[in-house]
């Protein structure tokens, strides 16, 4: 039945029989563009908010705990415009599949695993440089080592403090005299002896070399007490940090590589570049170097390696088994050999965990925390660059995993408190299973 224009007019409140029915048709027309406009503002909203799922407006530190996305890959997507609900997570499964801790890496989570309580629990020592204790560095590339030195030599309450002066060719670093009263070398590192074991010896070659170095100084008669200190990095960050190294012209071409009473052959470690450094290398060709010793830089360096033969090309066992013989070897030593060792993300509690460590040991002011940090920490990577690096650095990675969850479970038990960080790994526990699903 139409709708006659005097009953549209009554609606709107305009008596027909006065003037102002002259408005009615375009109050009419109004009207009608009005009801369309929000019929049309309604049909688009129903049909996106079904195709799409609303704003997660969450944050990137939330999304990845919550999703257990590792950070990295959350905010690589997050920059792409990629929204959550695409992306492909971990969901926790009672039947699902084991978590390893390069899966575990992946997704940003850390398996608390149950250590031997010797292993955890704190163990306090008196340290006494007028005596026999010696503090050794095993200084692994790349993980803060130089920061740590200089903070040791200039920062440390000793009496006498080490004497300390800016080498001239390079004023960032330091050459110190680090001896008690009787005149006798107490802190083995960079800083205080230089090298006499070679560039940033590992292991092997430190614990092969320090009692031939101190008994040809003529002030040494005294048995040697030695506590063996490293820092650990995050694997992929550490080989980042080390490429930029390489690639603004350093080598370490001095390294010994030294196993079994002998160094390392060329034919074994070939070099990466001709010339006399890798200057300008870029990030793939220092990935496709089959010499690159930066790939499980950590793992090799912390363990035996003579039990897996060395650095030989020959053996008697697969690379895997010798592979998964280094780490075990690289796990135990840190566990039992290592005195003590510290995080490069968790310098401050490093700090701490050092003066409970040993005890007489105290620090003038505290570290400070852009000392510890790098460039690289804030580098992003893309996804294909950093799986890459995670897949040429797995040992690396488990060793990490092992390192940090020992660590954190160290400075609990030593009642050291540390803050929440912001993309902190979520721990799970050892049995921890799951299942791949989309988001």
């Amino acid at each position: 039945m139409p709708v006659s224009v005097t009953k549209i007019w009554t609606a709107f409140g305009i008596s027909p029989n006065t003037p102002q029915r002259r408005l009615g048709l375009p109050l009419l027309l109004a009207a009608a563009s009005v009801v369309i406009l929000v019929l049309g503002i309604g049909a688009y909203i129903h049909t996106n908010s079904s195709a799409r799922p609303p704003k997660d407006k969450r944050s990137l530190a939330q999304l990845a705990q919550d999703s257990g996305i590792s950070m990295e890959n959350v905010v690589f997507w997050h920059r792409l415009g990629v929204h959550i609900a695409d992306m492909t997570f971990l969901r926790p499964d009672r039947d699902g599949i084991p978590l390893d801790d390069v899966q575990a890496y992946r997704s940003n989570l850390l398996t608390r695993r149950s250590h031997p309580r010797a292993d955890v629990q704190l163990r306090p020592y008196r340290f006494n440089y007028n005596k026999s204790d010696v503090l050794v560095l095993l200084h692994i590339q790349k993980t803060g080592g130089s920061n740590w030195e200089n903070h040791m030599a200039v920062n440390l309450m000793t009496d006498p403090p080490p004497k300390c002066r800016a080498m001239p060719d390079a004023p960032h670093r330091l050459m110190c005299s680090c001896v008690n009263g009787k005149g006798q070398d107490w802190m083995f590192n960079k800083n205080c002896v230089g090298w006499p074991c070679g560039v940033h010896p590992g292991f092997m070659e430190l614990t092969s070399c320090l009692d031939k170095w101190y008994d040809a100084q003529v002030t040494e008669d005294r048995k040697r007490r030695y506590h063996l200190m490293t820092l650990i990095r995050d694997p992929v960050t550490r080989f980042y940090s080390e490429w930029l190294h390489i690639r603004r012209g350093a080598t370490w071409k001095e390294c010994r590589l030294h196993c079994d009473g002998r160094d390392a052959t060329l034919e074994e470690v070939p070099w990466c570049f001709d010339g006399g450094n890798w200057r300008g290398a870029s990030l793939e060709e220092f990935l496709n170097c089959r010499g690159n010793m930066g790939f499980n830089r950590m793992t090799y360096m912390l363990a035996n390696l003579s039990l897996s033969d060395c650095y030989r090309l020959e053996s008697n066992k697969t690379r895997e088994q010798r592979d998964e013989i280094m780490l075990a070897s690289a796990k135990y030593n840190l566990a039992k050999h290592i005195r003590f060792f510290g995080l490069t993300e968790y310098i401050k509690e490093t700090e701490a965990l050092f003066q409970k460590t040993f005890q007489g040991l105290k620090f003038k002011r505290s570290i400070e925390i852009k000392d510890a940090q790098t460039g690289s920490g804030y580098v992003m990577l893309s996804d294909y660059v950093w799986n890459r690096i995670l897949d040429m650095n797995q040992l690396d990675v488990r060793l990490y995993q092992y390192a940090k969850d020992l660590f954190l479970q160290r400075i609990e038990a030593a009642g050291i408190r540390r803050p929440r960080r912001q993309y902190e790994a979520k721990l799970v526990s050892e049995t921890f299973t799951y299942t791949i699903e989309n988001a």
